[in-house]
């Protein structure tokens, strides 16, 4: 079966792929969930199933339970955003609801609106919800220009304070305090394409099945002061009239390759965002089976040490990753492996979930907009939640984007070997983590292109993929790495300043050179502004002494923060070690691990340390030059200047704070390509 099969009835929906080959997958999708929204669930097939590939389609549709065995709950897979005080969206409302039993309350709709006091603060009358019980809602504050629910539940029964019919007392004694307030979308559209086609009722067979739908939050201070001015109205039979917080935009993409979920946030109000893009909930355990997560780049966090196979059924709180648990700390976490194993430790089913490396799911872009965390999982395994946003304020106007994956595995499996593709870009995925000295990924709808790295990677690969695929190795576990498949640029002619040979060096910087002396340099760590047409791996790194001194040069590279101009003042992408200076020559630092240089603007950093009686001589360039942001004082114009610098830098390269701007010409600096 290499093509989709999808089963239409209404907003329900089926969609059937193969999985290994015996087995197909069944998806559930709802148009129409109950909040409003695309949810990927639906009663006839509750779970994702894997069925029998020679069941037929009365065994599948509308419910496969007679042949299906379940292997994942979706229902609550499809993602909400969170405005720094309640998930909202996707399935969830404000939570900052109150909801009250009072057994014949006598209030109708007509005191819908109005305003009650437990004597400390205000809380509004959102929803008459039968004769015995209430909806309040919690007061609103404003901090620094954005709306939050005030979250405190009533302390003493609520007296009337304007708004009323019925004014009686309403008593406490029955208050389950922050629950979820329903509805919170509107003006939901959504629209069903299958090949580009509009999907009707029934059966049909594709390639691709897109689902595209947006809808509008409000605001929670909207929502509260409309209720207030339009009393014995219920907020749900006029939510368009109510100010919006923002419009999401989701596109779902379903191919033989897997699922594909892309979300746009546009702010509409000022506010702050968390979002995610995908949450996954944790694969289905049959009896006697458990599961095993690990996570590319992540060490341990929690309980867990998720650079191997851990053990996620064990995990008993809620886990952050932060960038303290990263190990290339301006690399966010972005992807997972999950498997099922049973008792003895074979595979049964798996899945691969990731963000991808576009639009605002960059890692430089994230890594500057997730420093509090980059993923969570929840202690009741119910999100596995990456994080493409967490704590960035929106103007009104701004948008974020990002696309995640889905990828169901089948065994049996050593390592996860995908190519993803959006349908304008291809993606390599590699995590493995046991140790190979040589193996090979097929890949053959790649052959010829060029691997381009767009993330942490221990493995190396070629420069192009080949007929027979991508070879590649382990030598310490895990191994992993995430690459663009690009198609191969022209023989000729080449970029200038581009080497397209493993082995071969080159000069990020051509031209005439002078010789720079590092007097009054020591320990000052000096940052130049350093352009390349493409990312390139690297494995050495040259510098040449002129004159000798005294001590050790320390170089790497930070990246490039494009908000501030500045060089990125987390860390550097790479710390190149120490050369000495106490003979004259070329000095090269020899990599163990190859570095990506990024495409466009990096900044090289060289600082002199060590021993200060002399200073060595370097050979620099003695041309060429860039903008320079020189900060409030132009009395810095005077002058050579070349770049920023940073003082009292005696160790390791790490955080830095610019102190200024410097005097040193660029070194004339070579790498080798890796």
């Amino acid at each position: 079966m290499p093509e989709l099969i999808v089963y239409r009835s209404n907003a329900l929906m089926s969609v059937r792929s193969r999985f290994d080959g015996t087995r197909d997958l069944l998806m559930p999708v709802n148009l129409a969930y109950p909040q409003g929204m695309v949810g990927m669930w639906h009663s006839g097939l509750p779970q994702v199933t894997l069925v029998p590939s020679t069941a037929t389609d009365t065994q599948v549709w509308p419910s496969p339970s007679a042949v299906g065995t379940p292997i994942h709950d979706t229902s609550d897979d499809n993602c909400p955003i969170n405005t720094g005080w309640s998930y909202v969206g996707g399935n969830h409302g404000y939570n900052v609801g109150h909801q009250i039993a009072v057994t014949g309350h006598g209030k109708t709709t007509v005191d819908v609106g109005s305003r009650w006091t437990d004597g400390i603060a205000v809380f509004t009358l959102l929803a008459v919800t039968n004769a015995d019980s209430l909806l309040f809602g919690s007061p609103y504050a404003v901090v620094e220009g954005i709306a939050q629910g005030v979250r405190g539940r009533p302390t003493a029964p609520l007296s009337h304070v304007a708004g009323a019919t019925n004014r009686t007392t309403v008593p406490i004694t029955g208050l389950t305090p922050d629950v979820q307030i329903r509805p919170v979308t509107h003006t939901h559209v959504v629209s069903v394409e299958l090949d580009g086609r509009p999907l009707p009722d029934g059966r049909r067979t594709g390639q691709e099945l897109w689902i595209r739908e947006s809808y509008l939050i409000p605001s929670y201070r909207g929502m509260i002061d409309t209720a207030r001015a339009n009393i014995g109205t219920p907020i749900a039979t006029i939510m368009s009239r109510i100010p919006s917080l923002c419009r999401i935009d989701n596109v779902y993409r379903w191919s033989t390759d897997g699922l594909l979920v892309s979300q746009t946030v546009t702010a509409l109000d000022r506010f702050a965002l968390n979002a995610g893009v995908t949450q996954c909930s944790a694969l289905t355990v049959p009896t006697g089976a458990s599961r095993r997560q690990f996570m590319p780049n992540v060490g341990v966090a929690g309980s867990l040490n998720w650079s191997t196979w851990a053990k996620l059924d064990t995990l008993t709180a809620l886990t952050d990753i932060t960038p303290a648990a990263l190990r290339e700390p301006l690399t966010p976490a972005g992807s997972m492996t999950q498997w099922v194993v049973d008792a003895d430790g074979a595979q049964k089913w798996g899945i691969a979930v990731g963000l991808l490396p576009f639009d605002d799911g960059r890692p430089s872009t994230r890594a500057r907009h997730t420093t509090a965390k980059c993923w969570f999982v929840s202690s009741s395994l119910k999100k596995n939640y990456p994080q493409l946003v967490w704590g960035r304020t929106l103007e009104p106007g701004e948008s974020v984007t990002g696309t995640a994956y889905r990828r169901y595995l089948a065994p049996p499996s050593t390592a996860t070997e995908i190519v993803v593709s959006t349908g304008t870009h291809d993606v390599v995925v590699i995590e493995r983590v046991d140790p190979v000295a040589q193996t090979r990924m097929p890949a053959p709808r790649l052959c010829h292109r060029r691997l381009v790295p767009v993330g942490p990677t221990n493995l190396t690969v070629p420069d192009r993929v080949a007929v027979d695929g991508i070879p590649y190795a382990v030598p310490v576990s895990p191994g992993y790495g995430m690459w663009r498949a690009e198609p191969a640029p022209p023989t000729t002619p080449q970029l200038p300043g581009a080497t397209l040979g493993v082995g071969s060096y080159f000069l990020p910087l051509a031209g005439p050179t002078r010789s720079s002396t590092c007097t009054d340099a020591f320990q000052r760590l000096l940052l130049h502004p350093v352009h390349l047409a493409e990312p390139t791996p690297v494995d050495r790194v040259c510098v040449e002494v002129t004159v000798p001194g005294t001590g050790v040069l320390r170089h790497g590279v930070y990246a490039h923060d494009p908000a501030t101009g500045l060089p990125a003042l987390l860390g550097p992408i790479a710390d190149f070690g120490t050369v000495g200076v106490t003979t004259a020559g070329i000095k090269e630092s020899v990599l163990g691990t190859p570095v990506t240089l990024p495409g466009g603007w990096h900044w090289y950093a060289l600082v002199w340390q060590g021993t200060d009686t002399t200073a060595p001589t370097l050979l620099a360039g003695a041309g060429g030059g860039t903008a320079l942001n020189l900060g409030t004082d132009r009395e810095a114009m005077s002058g050579d200047r070349y770049g920023y610098q940073v003082t009292g830098v005696t160790g390791a390269l790490g955080a830095i704070r610019v102190s200024g701007v410097h005097q040193f010409p660029p070194p004339r600096v070579a790498y080798r390509r890796a």
